[in-house]
């Protein structure tokens, strides 16, 4: 198995003006991705619908998974689809690869009242599905900004499941953004063989400012994980306004690459960016022998 891959980070500004405003954004991007010769390619969190609490119909959740396959197809790379709104999509572990299209992608029957999952699909270079998050830890809080409360459950229903899938060059983790901020989520991942792990997000600019490097390192470092956080960054409305600052960190809590510069002057963190950079797991298995943390530990 070659350890060494290289991945682009897709930070964008999602438009609250409808789907096909952000798709346009993302194939652009996915684009150049391509063209730098990306094998893995990660999206934000709620790129597609950010800001936007319609329901949306079976038919157009059956649309965004199509097009995400064939994006990934045509680009050959894995593709991390950031998080949509699903309603009844039925993968779960084990069902094996899926091949994708409006009839073959399996629903279970959900009730109009049943709220969807945040969920993260993720497709291999042939455009299959390889595996699916629903986001287990839902954002209700009070921030300081000019949203004031979040009530991220009022629109999602909890996950209950951690995924770890496997991948050409390791085991890949799966989180959403504020997965980030429970250390023991990350533990389970590890647990199940993580050996890098991605976080398609939005965090806030409030929240972001302050904890978004900070728990990425952190979150590296105590699991000796390859970290590939991917956030939203900028302003959305004069009310929203998100973090950005995408970035890697590896199992010694360096920051390997990032959107914008080391001192993120004149807010370069925020706007949409590519970032690409090799990430080698070869490392993270030296930096694992040579201090063995995960033997040492006393409480499982």
């Amino acid at each position: 198995m070659v350890r060494r891959f290289r991945v682009g980070l897709c930070q964008m500004v999602s438009q609250l003006e409808g789907v096909e405003t952000n798709f346009s954004t993302l194939e652009g991007l996915l684009g150049r991705a391509s063209k730098a010769n990306c094998q893995l390619a990660v999206l934000p969190e709620n790129l597609l619908t950010f800001g936007l609490k319609a329901r949306f119909t079976r038919d157009e959740q059956v649309q965004w998974l199509v097009r995400y396959s064939a994006l990934a197809r045509a680009h050959k790379l894995w593709l991390v689809a950031g998080s949509m709104p699903l309603h009844g999509f039925s993968w779960a572990d084990g069902d094996g690869d899926w091949e994708v299209s409006a009839d073959t992608i399996r629903w279970h029957d959900a009730s109009e009242d049943v709220k969807p999952f945040a969920t993260c699909v993720v497709f291999d270079d042939q455009g299959r599905i390889a595996s699916a998050y629903r986001k287990m830890h839902l954002f209700d809080a009070d921030v300081k900004d000019n949203m004031g409360a979040y009530r991220e459950s009022d629109s999602f229903a909890r996950g209950d499941m951690p995924v770890v899938c496997e991948t050409p060059w390791g085991r890949m983790g799966v989180g959403i953004c504020y997965d980030l901020r429970f250390p023991e989520y990350f533990r389970a991942l590890r647990q199940q063989g993580a050996d890098f792990v991605v976080l398609p997000s939005a965090f806030t600019w409030a929240t972001g400012k302050v904890h978004w490097e900070l728990l990425l390192r952190a979150r590296a470092v105590e699991n000796q994980i390859v970290m590939i956080g991917v956030n939203q960054g900028g302003e959305h409305t004069p009310q929203r306004k998100t973090w950005g600052d995408s970035m890697v960190v590896n199992g010694w809590g360096e920051i390997i690459a990032r959107a914008g510069d080391d001192k993120l002057l004149e807010d370069s963190q925020l706007g949409e960016h590519l970032v690409v950079t090799q990430v080698d797991l070869d490392e993270l298995e030296l930096l694992r022998r040579d201090m063995p943390v995960w033997n040492h530990r006393r409480l499982q």
